[in-house]
């Protein structure tokens, strides 16, 4: 039987705080877990600070994936703004955040705060 394999996150050393990513399976847009499910906007994903918190959030992606709502969901390290904005720490998830990098401006990710 073949194994379940995961991009998941790159990133060495520290994984919390975290956020939930996916990508979402109809539009393939990259989601975030939030209170209420699902969103585009980086800027209200929720945040584990804990590893409990992780742990729910994995299983809630978890579950979404089996109820194909998402693909692929997994936790990202991030650093917070001073604002509170999670960023993630790893290249490779912080273009999947900010969205397509050519023009910034146009877009879906045009809708949210750019993320620094």
């Amino acid at each position: 039987m073949a194994k379940d394999h995961r991009a998941g996150s790159k990133v060495r050393g520290e994984k919390l705080p975290a956020i939930l990513m996916a990508s979402h399976l109809l539009e393939g847009d990259t989601v975030f877990k939030t209170d209420a499910g699902w969103t585009r906007d980086p800027s209200a994903a929720k945040i584990a600070h804990d590893a409990e918190t992780a742990a729910a959030m994995e299983a809630e992606g978890k579950a979404a994936a089996a109820a194909n709502l998402v693909i692929d969901p997994y936790l990202v390290p991030v650093d917070l703004t001073d604002g509170g904005l999670p960023v993630a720490k790893h290249f490779r998830d912080v273009m999947r955040q900010k969205g397509p990098s050519i023009h910034p401006d146009m877009g879906k990710q045009a809708e949210f705060p750019p993320l620094r």
